[in-house]
C-alpha cells in the first residue's frame, strides 16, 4: 500500500540530539528525499572467473543523503537549528514520516526570495547513521497526535521581507534574491567501526545572488568589494522572524562581488544579476 503526502510528516530534532519532540521538531515541508548508496566494487582475480554469487565487496560506509525543501513559519524555529552559526558544528537527528536518520550533518542550505511567493529553504544533508533493513512507513499520528497549529497568513513571503545596503551591489530595485551556504566536511573513521562516527568542518563559504535593474559599479579584476553588510531580514506579514535560528542571512562588510550580468530584450527594462561570496571558515 503507498503513503500519502499527509502520512509523511518531517521533523528535524534538535543540536547533536538522539531523539525527536515533534512538537518542536516540525518541518512545514514541501518535498523531502531520501538517496541510499552502497559503495560497492567488483571482485576479479587473476585465473578465475567471477563467482555469480560474490560478485562485490564493500569499498566504503553506506550513507544516506536527505534533501528537504520548506517554508518557513515562526511557529517552527526549533525545527531549523541546523541553519544557526553556533551548530555548524552540530548533527541532527531526522524523521520523515516513521523512518528515523541519526548523525545528520548539514552539507548546505539556500534560501530563495521572490517577491509574491513563499521564501523557500532547500537544505541537503548527509546521515551516517540511516536506517537499516525495515520499510519506508509512515506517521500515523503526526505532531504528537497535536493539531498543527498551521496559519497560512504566519508564512514569510519575500514582500514581507527587507534587503538592507543591497544597493553597494545592484541598483535600487531588487526583485529576487537567493542565499546558498557550504559546509566542507571531512568523515571520521575510527578502527573496529564500518561508519563514520563524527565529520570535521573543514570549510564554510556564503553566497548571495540579487537581481535587479540596475548594477552599482561594474566590477575588476579583483571583484568588488563590500564595505556595509547587505542583511536580508526573514520576517512574516505581522514582522514576526524566526528569532532564535534564522532571523536574518547576510554578507558581512569585506564580502566580494564575485559575477555580475545584465540583458535587456524588446519592450523590457535591464535586469541585472550581482553574486557575492564570502568565506565564514
Amino acid at each position: 500500500m503507498s503513503l500519502l503526502y499527509s502520512e509523511v510528516p518531517v521533523y528535524v530534532g534538535a543540536a547533536n540530539a538522539t531523539t525527536i519532540t515533534e512538537n518542536t521538531a516540525y518541518v512545514p515541508a514541501l518535498d523531502a528525499s531520501v538517496d541510499f548508496g552502497a559503495q560497492l566494487v567488483g571482485k576479479r582475480f587473476l585465473g578465475q572467473d567471477v563467482t555469480s554469487t560474490d560478485q562485490f565487496k564493500t569499498a566504503g560506509p553506506r550513507e544516506a543523503s536527505i534533501s528537504i525543501k520548506a517554508i518557513l513559519d515562526p511557529f517552527t524555529d526549533a525545527a531549523f537549528a541546523f541553519a544557526k552559526s553556533s551548530n555548524q558544528d552540530a548533527s541532527f537527528p531526522i524523521r520523515i514520516g516513521n523512518n528515523t536518520y541519526q548523525d545528520c550533518f548539514l552539507s548546505d542550505f539556500s534560501l530563495s526570495v521572490d517577491n509574491f511567493a513563499p521564501v523557500t529553504i532547500d537544505a541537503n544533508f548527509v546521515s551516517l547513521s540511516p536506517p537499516t533493513g525495515g520499510n519506508v512507513s509512515g506517521d500515523a499520528s503526526p505532531y504528537g497526535g497535536g493539531t498543527i497549529p498551521f496559519d497560512p497568513d504566519d508564512i514569510v513571503y519575500g514582500y514581507t521581507c527587507s534587503l538592507l545596503n543591497a544597493n553597494q551591489a545592484v541598483g535600487n530595485v531588487q526583485y529576487r534574491v537567493s542565499y546558498k551556504k557550504t559546509f566542507n566536511r571531512t568523515p571520521v573513521y575510527t578502527l573496529g567501526a564500518a561508519n563514520a562516527t563524527s565529520m570535521l568542518l573543514n570549510g564554510v563559504e556564503s553566497e548571495m545572488s540579487i537581481e535587479s535593474t540596475g548594477l552599482n559599479s561594474l566590477i575588476d579584476f579583483s571583484g568588488g568589494a563590500i564595505s556595509s553588510s547587505v542583511v536580508l531580514s526573514l520576517k512574516n506579514i505581522d514582522g514576526t522572524a524566526l528569532s532564535t535560528n534564522l532571523p536574518n542571512v547576510g554578507m558581512v562588510n569585506g564580502s566580494k562581488v564575485v559575477t555580475q550580468s545584465y540583458s535587456i530584450a524588446g519592450s523590457d527594462t535591464v535586469n541585472t544579476r550581482a553574486t557575492i561570496k564570502q568565506i565564514d571558515l
